[in-house]
């Protein structure tokens, strides 16, 4: 396992509520076990620029955000997160586990948001070092179970509405069909049956 997951740059994505940023400590946490050296962040944060970008992004104050405004700023979040945190840890050969990348503005801003999957990953290319993990794991879950999972306040992405979160599971899903590299995990199930499942298929795959 360490030979296979050191260096290695590894996402965990879906729509609110599939279960991401759980699963993303509960991996770490096993690669750790595994004695892989494995660090994790969030997409957007974990720098000083990129939690400003979050909290502007998040605010339900800022609900007159137009879609474009939200690709850009998550855009450069992201490009800073991979200078000042990701870019090191992966020459410093460890694991990195990230919760969200590329392929949640393609998803909401380029599916759901109606800006074009196409569009936000050519404007990727042009801002990103690299645009795409060595894994993505998308954890897919209907709306209903989703719903259930999210805290009474909702974020300003999270008040969206149904009918544009189901477009944003789709565009996760029509992605992965697109993209090497992908795997899809119904997240619908409990915690730990999730992450067995996630341990099996990363412990499988041939991807990395």
């Amino acid at each position: 396992m360490k030979d296979k997951f050191s260096g290695k740059f590894i996402v965990l994505d879906g729509p609110d509520g599939c279960g991401k940023s759980t699963h993303s400590k509960l991996l770490i946490q096993w690669l750790k076990e595994q004695g892989v050296s494995t660090i994790g962040f969030r997409d957007p944060g974990n720098t000083d620029i990129g939690e400003k970008i979050r909290h502007i992004l998040l605010n339900p104050e800022y609900d007159a955000m137009d879609t474009r405004t939200e690709l850009l700023l998550y855009m450069a979040a992201r490009a800073q997160l991979w200078a000042e945190k990701i870019a090191p840890a992966l020459e410093a050969n460890q694991c990195v586990v990230l919760d969200r990348w590329l392929s949640s503005t393609c998803a909401y801003q380029g599916c759901a948001g109606g800006f074009g999957m196409e569009k936000v990953i050519k404007i990727a290319t042009d801002c990103l070092e690299r645009i795409w993990p060595d894994l993505t794991i998308i954890l897919n879950v209907d709306l209903k179970t989703a719903s259930g999972r999210l805290k009474s306040q909702l974020d300003r992405m999270e008040q969206k509405g149904d009918s544009y979160h189901q477009r944003v599971r789709e565009g996760f899903l029509q992605l992965a069909k697109q993209q090497e590299n992908f795997l899809v995990v119904d997240a619908a199930a409990d915690i730990e049956t999730v992450h067995k499942k996630i341990l099996q298929l990363i412990s499988e795959t041939s991807l990395i």
